[in-house]
């Protein structure tokens, strides 16, 4: 008997492959919910400053870094023209694509969760039709809990199925509906699953753009500092030594006919 039924079900699935496939129209459809649902346009919208940003973007909304040729440049393009703010904007950046990448990474854990699920359900759901096209009932373990399975005669006469659709909600469909309703899941899941991991390669540039950015931001502030402070110790030490210079001139000459210490220690009186 087993080995009957995994022949049914490699016949059930080499016959409905091309059935999982959804429409052209369904599948655009599906493509353009999902690209809504997936829309983060609206929270790059507070970025501090714009010029570092390219001004294009994904088509959920991911804007895409500058990479920075040129930071004395870009500093006089901004309003703000320093290095703090321009690191500040670069760090605000970083953490938005980060909280981005979390969320997409976790929504892609589910989708590849959920999708294998969903494909079981309606390999389920064919063979409960085909055995009621036949008028057979069969018998099946079910899970009572992670170890613990029981048997179970499934009766197909009903012609229904019972679909677990989520927030303690279960409704009963004919077993076609419930096919389409899967093949709609399994479609839509699939395109949220292909859209996050699209967005999760755009992203990891994004980060590494970033980052760069900011080290070479970085590079150029510690430059700058150390040329400053080698031109003021240059300065001062021009200054220490026009002053010593000037103090040499005006030193009188000493003369070398007078006697240095005549007339500041009394003299001996002769007995």
């Amino acid at each position: 008997e087993r080995r009957a039924l995994r022949r049914r079900k490699q016949e059930m699935a080499s016959t409905t492959t091309n059935e999982e496939e959804p429409n052209a129209e369904l599948k655009s459809k599906l493509k353009e919910g999902g690209e809504r649902t997936e829309d983060v346009g609206s929270q790059f919208e507070d970025v501090k400053l714009a010029t570092i940003l390219t001004g294009e973007s994904n088509e959920r909304g991911i804007p895409y870094v500058l990479f920075i040729t040129d930071v004395e440049g870009l500093l006089q393009k901004t309003t703000n023209s320093s290095v703090e703010s321009l690191i500040g904007a670069f760090n605000e950046l970083h953490q938005k694509y980060k909280i981005l990448e979390t969320h997409k990474a976790r929504t892609r854990g589910s989708m590849r969760q959920k999708i294998p699920e969903i494909k079981r359900t309606l390999e389920l759901v064919r063979h409960l039709a085909d055995r009621h096209e036949k008028k057979e009932d069969f018998t099946a373990n079910y899970s009572l809990s992670d170890m613990l399975y029981a048997k179970a005669l499934v009766k197909t006469t009903t012609g229904s199925v019972c679909l677990w659709l989520g927030a303690n909600v279960m409704v009963e469909y004919p077993y076609q509906e419930a096919a389409d309703i899967l093949k709609v899941s399994l479609a839509n899941a699939q395109e949220r699953l292909a859209i996050c991991e699209a967005d999760l390669d755009v992203l990891r540039d994004q980060i590494i753009t970033v980052e760069v950015n900011m080290a070479r931001v970085f590079n150029f502030d510690v430059k700058r500092r150390r040329a400053v402070k080698q031109q003021a110790a240059a300065k001062a030490a021009q200054q220490l030594g026009d002053e010593g210079g000037e103090a040499e001139t005006e030193t009188p000459p000493l003369d070398h006919h007078q006697e240095p210490n005549k007339g500041l220690l009394p003299e001996k009186q002769q007995d």
